[in-house]
C-alpha cells in the first residue's frame, strides 16, 4: 500500500501550491531512520551543516535501529526517536518539531516518505530512487546516484544551499583510555540487516586470520551486539586453545565500542555499521565486501580499504534487500591471504603517513 499512499499524499501537498526551499528557514529536520552505517556516513554533512548555519536548529529523526548511536553525535540540537510501528504517533512527533525544511536522507523506505509528506514542513527534500516510487511526497526531488552514498547526502543538502565536502568523522568519548595495554586488532564478524548469511565471512576463515594476527604479536578483540555475546564467548574459548590472545567486547554500550575501536591498531569487519564507525574514527579499517559494493558502501576514513569477493567484485546489492542466488557463497571467495595482503599494505601506508607527519 506504500506506493498509492505516497502518491495521494504528494497530490494533496501539490493541491496546496508548489513549494520550494524558503530562503528564510531557521530549522531543519533530517530523516535518518535506517542503520548505524547511514548515520556515520551522514556525520560529514551534519558537521558542515552546523558550521554553515550556526544559528539553525537541527533535529535528527531516527528509529530504534540507530537511536543509541545517533545520540552520541554532537551536531544535532535534538534527536527524536520515531516509533516505526505507530505511524500516526511518528507523524505527530515529527510535526511537533515544526521544522521549516525537512530533508529525507533515506533512499527507499516509504515510511520515511509518508512522514515527510505529513511533516508540516514548509518544504520537503528527498530522493527519487529508481523503482521505489516514493518521490511523489517531496517538493524538491533529487535523483539518487550510484556513487558512494555520501554523495547522495551531499546532493540533498545542496538544495538548501550547503556545499558539503567533509568526510564522516566520529569522536572518542570524553576521557576514553586504551582498554588494553597490548596492541590489538578488532574483528567484527556479524553483519546487521538483510542477507545476514550471504554477507558473513566463514568462521574458519576468521579463525585462521586470528592465528596469523596473533603471530604478528596482536591480540584479537571481538565486537558485536548483545545477541553475539554467547557465540563470541565460544570463539574466545576455542581460539584461545589455539594460542590466540582473544577478548570478547561484544554486548557493550556504544561508548565502550567506540573506545575499543578508537584505540585499536586496526579493524577488520564485514560491511556493516561498525566498519563505518572504525573508519570514521580514523582507525585503519579493512572491509570485507561480498554482495555489498565497496564503491557504494565502502568505509570512508583516512586509512580505509575494501577487500572484494572475486565472484562479484563490486557487489550486486543496490538498496540492501535484493537477492541473487548466484552469489550465495560470494564471501567464501575472499581468502585469508587476500585479507593479510590488504592488512600489510594498509599498515605500510599508515607507517609512511605517520612517519611523514613526525618529520614535519
Amino acid at each position: 500500500m506504500g506506493i498509492p499512499v505516497v502518491v495521494v499524499l504528494g497530490v494533496l501537498r501539490r493541491l496546496r501550491g508548489s513549494r520550494s526551499v524558503p530562503k528564510d528557514w531557521h530549522s531543519i529536520g533530517l530523516l535518518l531512520t535506517a542503520g548505524i552505517g547511514d548515520t556515520v556516513v551522514a556525520t560529514g554533512v551534519l558537521r558542515d551543516l552546523r558550521e554553515s548555519f550556526p544559528r539553525a536548529r537541527i533535529i535528527l529523526f531516527v528509529t530504534a535501529n540507530n537511536a543509541s548511536f545517533a545520540r552520541m553525535v554532537p551536531t544535532p540540537d535534538a534527536v527524536v526517536e520515531l516509533p516505526v510501528r505507530q505511524v500516526w504517533r511518528a507523524v505527530s512527533d515529527v510535526r511537533a518539531e515544526a521544522v521549516d525544511v525537512l530533508v529525507d536522507l533515506s533512499a527507499w523506505r516509504r515510511f520515511d516518505a509518508v512522514l515527510a509528506a505529513l511533516s508540516g514542513a514548509r518544504a520537503v527534500v528527498g530522493l527519487r530512487t529508481p523503482g521505489q516510487h516514493r518521490h511523489f511526497a517531496y517538493d524538491v526531488v533529487v535523483d539518487h546516484g550510484q556513487g558512494h552514498e555520501i554523495e547522495n547526502d551531499r546532493r540533498l543538502l545542496r538544495e538548501i544551499g550547503l556545499r558539503s565536502e567533509r568526510e564522516p568523522e566520529v569522536a572518542l568519548p570524553d576521557g576514553a583510555r586504551a582498554p588494553l595495554d597490548r596492541p590489538y586488532v578488532v574483528f567484527h564478524l556479524w553483519p546487521g540487516g538483510a542477507n545476514f548469511e550471504e554477507r558473513s565471512w566463514p568462521i574458519d576463515s576468521w579463525r585462521r586470520l586470528a592465528v596469523e594476527m596473533s603471530a604478528r604479536d596482536l591480540d584479537i578483540v571481538l565486537t558485536g551486539g548483545p545477541g553475539d555475546v554467547p557465540v563470541a564467548d565460544e570463539l574466545v574459548c576455542s581460539w584461545g586453545e589455539a594460542g590466540v590472545r582473544v577478548h570478547n567486547a561484544a554486548g557493550g554500550t556504544w561508548a565502550d565500542s567506540l573506545t575499543w575501536l578508537g584505540f585499536a591498531a586496526g579493524v577488520i569487519s564485514v560491511n556493516t555499521g561498525v566498519m563505518h564507525v572504525g573508519a570514521a574514527l580514523g582507525t585503519p579499517t579493512i572491509a570485507l565486501n561480498g554482495p555489498t559494493s565497496g564503491t557504494r558502501w565502502g568505509p570512508r576514513g583516512p586509512f580505509a580499504r575494501s577487500v572484494a569477493s572475486p565472484m562479484v567484485p563490486d557487489g550486486y546489492l543496490n538498496l540492501g534487500f535484493e537477492q541473487d542466488d548466484r552469489y550465495r557463497d560470494c564471501m567464501n571467495a575472499i581468502t585469508v591471504e587476500m585479507v593479510l595482503r590488504a592488512w600489510d599494505e594498509l599498515m605500510g601506508e599508515v607507517a609512511a603517513e605517520r612517519g611523514g607527519a613526525e618529520r614535519d
